[in-house]
């Protein structure tokens, strides 16, 4: 079952909500996560079970992975998890101002 997520900016307000992993029908092939997309200076989704990873909005390939050092503190406890992929509730980079102010939180939905 899939999850959400809600990340949110405390230095330049920058806010998005992400649906997060996979349903049942598609799990296997599918598994949404965070990643840091160039093209549309956002936070958004791609297909981690694809390579290379391409943002699931603008379909951009100029995307780094939320986890990237460059990305991430390497902070935080575990907040969302799909098999190997972790979401923290640490300090990521900001896609508008790039500071290291970036926290998610648990979303308001699950899906199958």
């Amino acid at each position: 079952m899939g999850t959400s997520a809600s990340a949110n900016c405390s230095n330049c307000g920058y806010s998005t909500h992400l649906t997060l992993g996979g349903g049942m029908l598609n799990h296997m092939t599918f598994a949404a996560w965070p990643v840091r997309c160039a093209k549309c200076e956002a936070i958004t989704t791609a297909n981690y079970k694809n390579a290379p990873l391409v943002c699931e909005q603008c379909s951009s390939a100029e995307v780094l992975a939320i986890s990237d050092p460059a990305n991430w503190s390497g902070d935080g406890r575990p907040l969302e998890n799909w098999g190997k992929l972790v979401l923290t509730d640490g300090h990521y980079r900001c896609p508008k101002c790039e500071t290291l102010e970036l926290r998610f939180k648990h979303g308001n939905f699950n899906w199958d």
